[in-house]
């Protein structure tokens, strides 16, 4: 076993979601051995409040692990191996916008779908550019695994302006659901099961959940999400938990019906009922006030 520990940079380093990423990499040092981790933002101000409270969790959970935050980009990508990108260009103001703005018009409003999911995407292209091409100037052999929305958007723009970056463009809304899946299961953990998905991140269903023995769980799922949605007493490793979440998890119902012999992505919801999204959200309220 090789005794190599690594260097990771998160690119977004002043987002309130960084602590997250913080004490996810000092859990699974057994996985991901760190030797540095730093943080890079270009929001002075945000990054020293988050770069101080993330000091504080390296210190306690992984004090080997040498810590530093910075807004100078050859600081930053110098020496690393994985870059995390977790950006949000225009901050959680210009969310709002892409949230309201179409409802006003009677149109879906969702941050990764419709206009607002189209307008963030394309304000996130250049930033997501700029930050491959300070990984590749400063650490040319790093990886970049971006989680930056609106993804199915930036992918594209990653392979057709960098097609040659070493860039994994990813999103963490299926591994929700599965967490679900598993505590309708009965099981502990997602990593139970056995998964065979397409579609592409957001837009996707499930043909086959099984466990590690071979029992196949995939009847007993749709039916409980065909009456229940993805609604369970206990989550497990899921974060979404709120009211309105809640509501996406109940609508999966009606999803399950479109499609009966599949499970469906809580997302598919703004796909598939976009009437019934617009009218269920409230103009002056939106998911990003709530956040």
């Amino acid at each position: 076993m090789s005794d190599k520990k690594f260097s990771v940079v998160i690119a977004g380093g002043g987002s309130t979601f960084t602590p997250g990423f913080v004490i996810s990499l000092c859990a699974n040092q057994d996985k991901l051995p760190l030797r540095k981790l730093k943080l890079y933002d270009i929001d002075a101000d945000r990054q020293k409040k988050i770069g101080d409270a993330c000091a504080i969790i390296v210190k306690e959970k992984a004090p080997q692990v040498e810590f530093e935050y910075t807004t100078d980009p050859e600081e930053a990508f110098t020496d690393v191996d994985f870059v995390l990108g977790s950006i949000r260009v225009g901050k959680y103001e210009m969310r709002s916008q892409d949230e309201k703005i179409p409802l006003k018009y009677g149109v879906n409003g969702q941050e990764t779908t419709g206009p607002g999911g189209m307008a963030y995407g394309l304000r996130s292209i250049p930033a997501i550019i700029e930050i491959i091409d300070f990984m590749e100037k400063y650490s040319p052999n790093a990886w970049m695994v971006n989680y930056s929305n609106t993804i199915a958007i930036v992918s594209e723009a990653c392979r057709r302006f960098r097609p040659n970056a070493k860039v994994v463009n990813i999103c963490d809304m299926p591994i929700d659901d599965m967490g679900r899946m598993a505590a309708i299961a009965g099981l502990k953990s997602f990593k139970d099961l056995d998964f065979t998905y397409y579609g592409l991140n957001h837009f996707g269903w499930w043909t086959s959940v099984k466990g590690k023995d071979g029992t196949d769980y995939t009847p007993q799922l749709i039916d409980y999400v065909s009456k229940h949605g993805y609604l369970t007493q206990k989550a497990i490793e899921t974060q979404h938990m709120d009211a309105s979440w809640q509501e996406t998890h109940r609508k999966a119902a009606d999803l399950q019906a479109v499609t009966p012999d599949c499970l469906p992505n809580t997302y598919l919801k703004y796909y598939l009922f976009p009437d019934y999204v617009v009218e269920h959200s409230d103009p002056n309220y939106t998911r990003a006030n709530e956040v």
